[in-house]
């Protein structure tokens, strides 16, 4: 993850992101990027923060809200100016933050082929489906535990 990126790995993976090994640079980075965002998107600190660390997008966000989610990619090189999504870029990412997803192409090429051409709503869009697919693709801790259960009821009556 170029700079090693502490907000990206929030803003996408809601799965574990301590293996990335977060530099003081590469927070700084993190920070100087949402000033600047912040700066031609303005958003609130409790949207941000539910959106962050509560993973919350509401259908009814503000098209500033959308625009920060783009200028952010933009940032790190997700998408360029016009909103078109740079995959390659998007995929090296996430590879660098170890995440094992059997089908992370599959889910990149579903949740960036759209028909929108706003760039901010296309920002939007690929984070809500990016979170929506991982969901369903990895278990959340209540159904990992509730998964382990029941395979330990089924070896105890055996």
């Amino acid at each position: 993850m170029s700079s090693q990126s502490f907000l990206m790995c929030l803003i996408l993976l809601s799965v574990s992101c301590e293996a990335l090994g977060f530099t003081a640079e590469g927070i700084s980075t993190d920070i100087r990027f949402i000033k600047t965002c912040n700066l031609t998107s303005p958003i609130s600190m409790t949207t941000m923060n539910e959106f962050l660390f509560h993973k919350k997008l509401a259908n009814g966000e503000s098209s500033a809200f959308k625009c920060f989610l783009h200028c952010l990619f933009a940032k790190y090189g997700w998408m360029d100016d016009e909103g078109g999504f740079l995959l390659h870029d998007i995929k090296v990412t996430l590879e660098e933050a170890e995440v094992e997803i059997d089908s992370l192409e599959f889910i990149l090429y579903t949740c960036t082929a759209m028909n929108s051409v706003d760039k901010c709503q296309r920002a939007y869009t690929f984070t809500h489906c990016f979170w929506q697919k991982i969901a369903e693709m990895q278990p959340t801790e209540d159904q990992l535990f509730y998964n382990i259960d029941d395979v330990m009821r089924k070896k105890k009556k055996k």
